[in-house]
């Protein structure tokens, strides 16, 4: 990953442009009560919790596929959070910007992908790091399914 574009979270007013939220939608079967509106839905209250600290990045390459991060995902990342062991971070990394996950085993830190193509990176002493942000939020958009169908056959369920 040779650069990584980040945007930076915008306060919204009241009087934007906000994606309005008609009603509540069940996973499984609908609720009679579920006809009501609700207040106008700004995404960026949902997931930013700390504007001044929080920016975006967009994912390039597959690494973090195992991790459910894809090429074009967008991460919400808070720079004042310190890392857990787990947590996905944006951290650079010999002059180089990437995205995995912060694994603490014992006093020794690695740097993880969870894709076998790449090792786990140990940070040592000497390492040069820097941890930019915690992911928080992951922005992930489904696939097109006719492009990842092809050369597939479809499965094709019987009700009876």
């Amino acid at each position: 990953m040779d650069k990584l574009t980040s945007y930076s979270a915008q306060s919204y007013d009241e009087d934007s442009d906000m994606l309005k939220l008609s009603r509540k939608i069940e996973t499984g079967f609908p609720s009679p009560a579920g006809d009501h509106l609700e207040k106008a839905l700004s995404l960026e209250e949902l997931i930013v919790h700390r504007p001044t600290s929080t920016f975006y990045v967009r994912a390039e390459g597959n690494a973090m596929k195992a991790a459910g991060i894809y090429d074009g995902d967008i991460l919400v990342v808070d720079r004042s959070l310190n890392p857990q062991n787990g947590s996905v971070i944006i951290v650079s990394l010999d002059e180089e910007v990437i995205i995995r996950r912060f694994v603490k085993k014992g006093n020794r830190v690695f740097l993880v992908s969870g894709d076998v193509k790449y090792a786990p990176i140990p940070i040592n002493e000497g390492t040069e790091w820097m941890v930019w942000g915690v992911a928080t939020y992951l922005i992930h958009r489904f696939s097109n399914r006719q492009e990842e169908e092809k050369g597939r056959e479809e499965k094709v369920y019987e009700f009876g």
